[in-house]
């Protein structure tokens, strides 16, 4: 049986306020870390799933990364694996959506493991393309490879503008998330939205 996702859209990031997309993986704003902060009080108060049954996956992105460090370190605390992932960066080429190399990114973040990244990351080129054949592609290898993996719950923290490639819906807000599962038909792997009350060990 395929995994529950939890989506999760990174907090206010610096170039989300000032509109500024030249500048370089910008980090999260005051703002953006408290509402992370938020975001981990409310899916801790009542997380259905075992830490040995669950993934944390997150973009290189600093934004995500951040995201996650301040929203979901209490899971890491309790043991659940994460691993950082190339296919859920953001999609654009402008500066704000290029990351820094994974060895600053380990220098950076040395309690977590850079070294299954795709090595190919930072540079778009390839799955990482920025057009929209390249934004289609790898969303549907994204979803695939969720699919196959063993976990019960997976959350993912990622960005809006992959997010409008991966799901259906009105475009996510800053921490913002949704759960799905997922299904397989004759031609992709798609994700269905599922009420958070549904979202349990059932």
């Amino acid at each position: 049986m395929s995994p529950v996702v939890i989506l999760i859209r990174h907090g206010e990031a610096l170039h989300n306020i000032v509109h500024d997309w030249e500048l370089p993986d910008p980090r999260l704003t005051e703002k953006g870390i408290e509402q992370s902060k938020a975001l981990a009080a409310e899916l801790e108060a009542d997380f259905p799933f075992a830490q040995d049954e669950c993934l944390i996956v997150v973009s290189p992105l600093r934004r995500t990364l951040e995201t996650f460090q301040y929203g979901l370190q209490w899971l890491r605390d309790r043991g659940v694996p994460v691993d950082v992932r190339a296919e859920w960066q953001e999609t654009t080429n402008n500066p704000c959506d290029i990351g820094e190399d994974s060895s600053i990114l380990q220098d950076e973040w040395p309690d977590l493991d850079f070294s299954s990244l795709d090595p190919v990351y930072p540079q778009k080129t390839g799955l990482y393309e920025a057009s929209e054949a390249a934004y289609r592609k790898r969303a549907s290898f994204a979803r695939r490879w969720l699919f196959k993996r063993p976990e019960k719950c997976i959350i993912v923290v990622t960005h809006s503008g992959f997010l409008k490639r991966t799901v259906q819906g009105p475009k996510y807000k800053n921490v913002e998330y949704r759960t799905y599962e997922l299904f397989e038909d004759s031609e992709d792997v798609h994700f269905k939205e599922i009420s958070r009350d549904t979202a349990s060990l059932e």
